[in-house]
């Protein structure tokens, strides 16, 4: 995830206390990662309890990830400017008690809510993990727990659905999906009162200023980007406010980019170094990186819906369908970054992108013909080949984008790549669903069929943006450390 980061005030920490502290914010991380990937799993068990609508159900998923993109950079300005471990032990309290009021929503409305609280909370939270390694680890002993933090997005991204299709069929106390977020508040107790006793006290060497007009300008123009996208999966024609919001939204994020610019003109800290543009490769693969995260992260999201509300299948076996993707993401991000990128470079990134392309065809066909009694073993070629296509463009990605970022702006290139990832994420669930869920309506009368035709029209429109994605992948380097080929 994320961050800038300054040179902590205070001496590396040792001994057994240091590993507890580690374990603590591990942990915490492990708990914002799965709240992403384990609410997939819940989505048709929230729809039938709530009532939640097409749009409400996006903005459950959209919502925390827009909340955490626009507030991870000034969360961690917040632990440089006022101690890491006080930012940290405000960001946990407050996950934890959003969790607590997602569990108790009475309304999906409510639940939206709670959830935009869990992704502000979080992006107060997760900035100071990289921050405590930093302080507590010297420069030549932070391998090891960079590598635990590194490995956490997948081991959440397996775990998420087994864990939340497992919490949905136990059904404790009759609870239902609502465990999925119960089960934060007593690990999230938990780990606040450890980290009180084990975190050592330490903030940023440097004070940097908190940008919070460039924060809310942002959020206005992605606001009133998201809000006709999402809105538009419920209405048929598209209104004429649909197309004003648009441009209006599209009009701030340019007031946006001169504020920031102005900013920086001027020595201040802007939430976003816009002359990290002007770096071609910086451009290049922050493009390359948004065009690939919307078609993926909506894949996540209409496919469980294919899976449970379209063809009928368990919220486990729904799990064990979509678990061979992580895994597979994992061992080909191992293969992509330490064996094909230095001999292969960009071309890595395209191998990736055209067997990732590859798997949705495969999914796609499989959908068509999809009916209740099909099992996860006929999506299973797509599944892996598509998790395989991700793990060669996402792990080489990152370095052939950031490696030509000037040492001075470092944490906030790092900060950008992040945010824009989640922005994507959240922009992948509007625009995908604003596909699926009208297609959905046409075939009302035969459920199974339409869920699949309506999920296969879907993917046909990812393999056409992941094609787009594969020319923009030209704007970078050819091999890492020359960006001028």
């Amino acid at each position: 995830m994320s961050l800038e980061t300054s040179n902590p005030t205070t001496t590396p920490a040792t001994g057994r206390v240091r590993t507890a502290a580690l374990i603590v914010i591990l942990l915490a991380s492990f708990m914002d990662l799965l709240d992403v990937t384990i609410v997939n799993v819940t989505v048709p068990s929230i729809t039938g309890e709530l009532g939640a609508s097409p749009a409400q159900l996006q903005w459950m998923l959209a919502g925390y990830t827009l909340a955490f993109a626009l507030g991870i950079i000034t969360g961690a300005r917040l632990g440089d400017l006022y101690g890491y471990r006080r930012v940290f032990l405000i960001g946990i309290a407050g996950f934890t008690a959003a969790s607590a009021l997602c569990a108790a929503a009475p309304t999906a409305d409510v639940l939206v809510a709670a959830r935009v609280l869990q992704g502000l909370f979080a992006a107060a939270m997760v900035p100071q993990v990289l921050s405590q390694i930093q302080l507590m680890y010297a420069p030549h002993e932070r391998g090891g727990a960079m590598a635990a933090f590194s490995s956490l997005s997948g081991l959440a991204a397996a775990v998420g659905p087994i864990l939340g299709a497992m919490l949905l069929e136990a059904d404790w106390y009759g609870l239902g999906w609502r465990a999925v977020f119960w089960i934060n508040v007593p690990v999230g107790i938990l780990t606040l009162v450890a980290a009180r006793l084990v975190l050592p006290r330490g903030r940023g060497a440097t004070r940097p200023r908190l940008d919070l007009a460039g924060m809310l300008i942002c959020a206005a123009g992605l606001l009133l980007i998201l809000y006709p996208l999402i809105a538009g999966s419920e209405e048929r024609p598209w209104p004429v406010w649909t197309y004003v919001s648009l441009a209006a939204g599209l009009a701030v994020l340019a007031g946006f980019h001169r504020h920031q610019r102005w900013l920086s003109e001027r020595g201040g800290s802007p939430l976003v170094e816009v002359s990290l543009f002007r770096v071609r490769s910086v451009g290049g693969g922050l493009l390359v990186q948004f065009l690939f995260f919307v078609p993926v992260m909506g894949f996540f999201f209409t496919f469980m819906q294919l899976l449970q509300s379209g063809l009928g299948m368990a919220p486990l076996a729904a799990g064990v369908t979509i678990l061979p993707w992580p895994i597979a993401t994992t061992v080909a991000a191992g293969l992509g970054a330490a064996v094909l990128l230095p001999r292969l470079g960009r071309l890595t990134v395209q191998l990736g992108l055209v067997i990732l392309a590859a798997g949705f065809a495969l999914l796609a066909v499989t959908a068509t013909s999809a009916t209740p009694g099909t099992g996860w073993l006929a999506f299973l070629p797509g599944v892996v080949i598509g998790g395989a296509g991700m793990g060669l463009t996402v792990a080489p990605l990152a370095q052939l984008t950031l490696e030509r970022v000037p040492a001075e702006h470092a944490g906030s290139g790092s900060g950008l790549f992040n945010t824009v990832a989640q922005v994507a994420a959240s922009v992948g669930v509007a625009v995908i669903g604003t596909i699926f869920f009208p297609l959905l309506t046409t075939y009302a009368a035969e459920p199974s069929h339409g869920y699949g035709t309506a999920f296969a029209v879907t993917i046909w429109a990812s393999i056409v943006l992941l094609a787009l994605t594969i020319a923009v992948t030209f704007l970078m380097p050819r091999k890492p450390g020359n960006a001028a080929l």
